[in-house]
């Protein structure tokens, strides 16, 4: 990979990819711009394939930027077992804390809640949060479900993947991203359920939907197209009514 930077769209990386067949420009969550070609595609070509598609570009990056979501201070229920409390300090550090299930977040009284570098902090501890949620949440709740639809499995894992909810491989290990954790209870469930019918038939065959429908009750479409409204990211995406005690859920 190669990057390079363009005065009006800012770093743009060049990706070639054997197999590629045609120039593909993507413009990522960061904003940054990725550019895949083929792999005996000239750097120069795929350059000014950029350059002639400046204005999508731009337009893209701006709508991406509209459509951020920030962390505000009224904010409250932030994850399915840890409040959130915002504040401004009486000075120019920035601190933040997590202990008895809320994360403490005193913002310097110079800068506003919205400043990128304030949101970075409190996203990059939002992970830690659900990471630490995912991990003691999901093992008990998949054992759960096993054992309630007879399956078996070898180990759970917890990962920082932002393109599947979850996976399971031939040898039944099964990794869960940590933004599961931002999901409503049932469609937590759900993926849990997908990827235990994946121990059974590895791949999306007719027999795998007729188990997961049972599963889940008959509600496989429903809560198939209920998934697909979701995005990954640290926002919740729960009712705080969705959101029972749990004994061990503090810092």
């Amino acid at each position: 990979m190669t990057d390079k930077i363009f005065p009006e769209i800012g770093v743009v990386h060049f990706i070639k990819k054997k197999g590629c067949r045609k120039v593909i420009v993507k413009v990522k969550q960061n904003n940054e711009v990725y550019v895949t070609m083929p792999w005996l595609y000239a750097q120069k070509l795929a350059e000014s394939f950029v350059l002639s598609n400046t204005e999508w570009i731009i337009n893209q990056q701006h709508k991406r930027k509209a459509n951020t979501k920030t962390i505000t201070e009224s904010q409250k229920n932030i994850t399915h077992f840890h409040d959130i409390e915002i504040a401004h300090g009486i000075d120019n550090s920035l601190r933040i804390s997590v202990r008895n299930g809320i994360i403490k977040v005193i913002v310097p009284n110079n800068i506003a809640i919205d400043d990128q570098r304030i949101q970075d902090e409190m996203t990059e501890t939002l992970q830690t949060v659900l990471r630490k949620e995912a991990k003691l949440y999901l093992p008990q709740r998949v054992a759960f479900l096993a054992k309630q639809f007879g399956f078996s499995y070898a180990t759970i894992a917890v990962s920082s993947a932002k393109t599947r909810w979850g996976c399971c491989n031939s040898r039944g290990r099964i990794i869960f991203s940590l933004y599961l954790m931002t999901l409503p209870f049932n469609l937590i469930d759900y993926v849990i359920l997908h990827e235990l019918c994946h121990t059974k038939y590895m791949n999306h065959s007719k027999d795998f939907y007729a188990l997961l429908d049972v599963c889940c009750g008959g509600n496989n479409e429903r809560l198939r197209k209920e998934m697909k409204t979701k995005t990954m990211d640290v926002f919740p995406k729960f009712n705080k009514d969705d959101r029972p005690p749990l004994s061990n859920s503090s810092n």
